[in-house]
Formats: structure tokens, C-alpha cells, sequence
């Protein structure tokens, strides 16, 4: 085999962007895949959850326990979107080599089917991660189920017990529940989503438990009895397993959760290998790994610039939605000083009213000195799509009278814009 400019060893969506920017400025390059193109996102993750909860939102309780007909849609979507992605490869004339990666040198990938080996200028490292246990709870794939145990399942439980109520326990717990399983949340911090605004977790809790989840936070469930349960999806974060990958002797540096450690160009402690994605922990999205994907080649092969991961939009695929970027409320308050917040109802929306999705608000935060949106989140109708426009509006430092000025076609959920800046 040529020697390549770069080898890739996985090709999820850090991994696919990556091959595809190399491919851009002519650089030659392999991806390395062990299992299906796509990774975690396309094969068990961001796709088919999805396709699980646009279901749920449209389809009512009054369902058969055989999911079998939600499988083959979530298989087909899959398969057109897999299918797609090999021929942008194919027609990119980007090598994909089958097989499990085993880095042997700074230079050198052993492939361990057929002990063949690639010779490279640089390594990118995207293996992704997959779910993680608790040491007095183990995955089974009977009863004992991880995210991915769940999209498998031939059956709906009559009663599950979320353990982690973070974005994907949250995702999957408003999923079912809305499809008639008995849904129990337990959630060892004192809220849901942890990460997003307090205001936002408040009110996800609140229409959580109006749809008959039982939400329980500031609980650990070590020590509990759960044998009342059917079923119980774990749901408690990610890990990495690197044994398999390369030995320690190499000198690639881990950090005390077991993810690879990279600097601001997202270099490994070896010089010439990066690594990007879920493998690096940090923020586990499907958009932050393609980011980090071509932010890494432009690092090994053109003028180096550091990873910026202040404007990053996150969203929540719940019902109702939530999507946030840029600051909450409370670090607002700690790096901006003088703050304004404005709250917008869902409530006084026209489209709102068409869809009969009237619950919810918009919450916007301003920095009082410059008058920009710092900024922002939601939870109501189309978060995850309305958070885009909101995502521009704080990377470029909109002012409120900018976003004033702006003409929103009526009716559309996109008014609240400039209605929460008119109030």
C-alpha cells in the first residue's frame, strides 16, 4: 500500500469530515473503519433515536408492543444515509480500509484482520466511544440495557427505569413515555440536563411530570431496590476504550477518565498525532466532532489555529425541545457583570397557537455594556431549529437592534425573535 499523508482510524462523523477536508486540499488520505461508516451518530445514535422520538411526537399510545415497523424505518433511513456517504468517498477517491486499527508507530497502522500495515505523515485519531456501566450495574442486553440495547428492542416494556437524566436518558424517557411505557427518571444531580439553564431544566421537569414521568433528582439509586422495574437503560455517560488501540509504550497520553489529551490544535502528546471527537471527551456532539475533525487537518497541514468552542448550539430532541448556545443565565452573571435577561412565552405566538405547542419560552441574555446577545435558550416548538438563527446572532455578536431590525415571515414560531426584543 502508497504511503498516505494522513490515516484516519474511524470514520464517524469527526473522522468522515476529516477525510474529506485532506481530500480538499489535495492531500492523500485512508480512513480506517472497524465497523460501519457513519459511527456512533449514523449506526446507533444522533439518526436512529431520532427517528424514534419524530415518531413518538406524531404517533399515539395506542401503539402495538411489536416495534418492528419503527426498526425498518430506522434501518432505512440508515442504510440511504450509509449508502450516501460511501459514494462521496468513492467519488472523492478516498481509500476505506475494513479492519481494526492498531497504532504500532508514530507512523505505521497495523490492521489486525490481515496483519497488513499503512505507512502515514500524520495519524488522526476518531474512534469515538461508546456507553458506559456503573460498577454495581452491568449491561446485560436483556433488562439491563445501554442506548444503544434500546434502539434493538423487539418489544416495548410496560415500565422502564431511566438511570441518568442527562440529554439521552431525557430523550429516550420522553420517547417512550409518549408511546406508553411507564417511565421512571432517576437523576443523581439536582436537576435534569444539568448543563442547560436552570430555568430551562425547571420547566422540562415540570412538563416531564405533566406527562406522567416520574422524575426523581438528587437521587442515587445505589443500595435501591429495583426489581419493580421491566427494564432499565442506562444512561451515565460515555467511555473510551484505547487498549486495543495502541500500547501505552507509545506514549500517547490519556487523562484520568481515559480519554486522549490534546493541546488547542488538538495534538496528542505525539507530534505528529491528533485525535478529535468523542474520544477526546469534552463535548460529545456529532457537529462539534465534524468541527474537530477539519480544525485538526487545517492544524497538521495548514496555519495552525486552537479549537473555539464558545459558540457551540446544543439541543435536546424532547417534548417539548430544548436547544441553548453561547452562556446561560448563571455564567452570564459571572463573566459579564451587568446582564439583561428577556423571557419571550411561546404563549403569544400565532404558529405556536397553529401547531397547538404553546408551552415554553424563549430566554435571551444580553450584556448590558455592549447591548449583544451573549446568549440564549429555549425550550417550546422547533428549539432545535430555531437555535441556529440564534447561534449566528451570538457568534457575530449581534446587537438587540440588530435582531430588531430583522423582518421574520408571519406566521412562523420565528417571530418570538423580534417580539421578546419589542417587549
Amino acid at each position: 500500500m502508497d504511503k498516505f499523508d494522513l490515516a484516519i482510524i474511524g470514520a464517524g462523523w469527526a473522522g468522515f469530515n476529516a477525510a474529506l477536508e485532506a481530500k480538499k486540499i489535495g492531500k492523500k488520505v485512508c480512513l480506517v473503519e472497524s465497523d460501519q461508516i457513519g459511527g456512533t451518530c449514523l449506526n446507533r445514535g444522533c439518526i436512529p433515536t431520532k427517528v424514534l422520538t419524530h415518531f413518538a411526537k406524531k404517533d399515539s399510545k395506542n401503539l402495538p408492543q411489536d416495534v418492528s415497523f419503527l426498526k425498518k424505518d430506522q434501518a432505512d433511513i440508515i442504510s440511504k444515509l450509509k449508502n450516501g456517504m460511501g459514494s462521496i468517498l468513492k467519488s472523492q477517491k478516498i481509500d476505506l480500509v475494513k479492519g481494526t486499527a492498531k497504532i504500532s508507530s508514530s507512523s505505521k497502522i497495523l490492521i489486525k484482520e490481515d496483519n497488513s500495515e499503512i505507512e502515514t505523515e500524520h495519524i488522526l485519531i476518531a474512534v469515538g466511544s461508546e456507553p458506559r456501566e456503573l460498577p454495581f450495574l452491568k449491561f446485560d442486553s436483556r433488562r439491563i440495557l445501554s442506548s444503544s440495547d434500546v434502539l434493538r428492542l423487539d418489544s416495548l416494556p410496560e415500565s422502564l427505569l431511566v438511570i441518568g437524566g442527562g440529554v439521552i436518558g431525557c430523550e429516550f424517557a420522553s420517547a417512550l413515555n409518549r408511546l406508553g411505557v411507564k417511565v421512571t427518571i432517576a437523576e443523581i444531580m439536582d436537576r435534569l440536563v444539568f448543563m442547560f439553564d436552570r430555568d430551562i431544566s425547571k420547566k422540562l421537569e415540570q412538563a416531564f411530570k405533566k406527562t406522567g414521568i416520574a422524575v426523581n433528582t438528587s437521587y442515587d439509586i445505589k443500595g435501591k431496590d429495583l426489581n419493580s422495574y421491566e427494564k432499565i437503560l442506562l444512561c451515565v455517560g460515555r467511555k473510551l476504550n484505547l487498549e486495543e488501540l495502541f500500547d501505552s509504550s507509545l506514549g500517547i497520553e490519556v487523562n484520568s477518565d481515559g480519554f486522549i489529551k490534546v493541546d488547542d490544535n488538538l495534538k496528542t502528546s505525539i507530534g505528529n498525532i491528533y485525535a478529535a471527537g468523542d474520544c477526546i471527551a469534552g463535548l460529545q456532539l456529532a457537529h462539534v466532532a465534524s468541527y474537530e475533525g477539519r480544525i485538526a487537518v487545517n492544524n497538521i497541514f495548514l496555519k495552525p489555529r486552537s479549537v473555539d468552542y464558545s459558540v457551540i448550539p446544543s439541543s435536546v430532541f424532547t417534548s417539548p425541545e430544548l436547544a441553548q448556545v453561547g452562556m446561560n443565565e448563571e455564567v452570564a452573571r459571572k463573566q459579564c457583570g451587568d446582564i439583561k435577561v428577556i423571557k419571550k412565552f411561546f404563549l403569544s405566538i400565532g404558529m405556536a397557537h397553529i401547531f397547538k405547542e404553546t408551552d415554553g419560552f424563549l430566554k435571551l441574555i444580553i450584556d448590558q455594556d455592549s447591548d449583544t446577545i451573549v446568549g440564549a435558550g429555549i425550550i417550546g416548538s422547533q428549539a432545535s431549529e430555531l437555535i441556529n438563527t440564534l447561534t449566528i446572532a451570538v457568534k457575530y455578536k449581534l446587537t438587540t437592534k440588530a435582531l430588531q431590525d430583522l423582518i421574520f415571515a408571519h406566521p412562523s414560531i420565528s417571530e418570538i425573535f423580534t417580539e421578546a426584543i419589542q417587549a
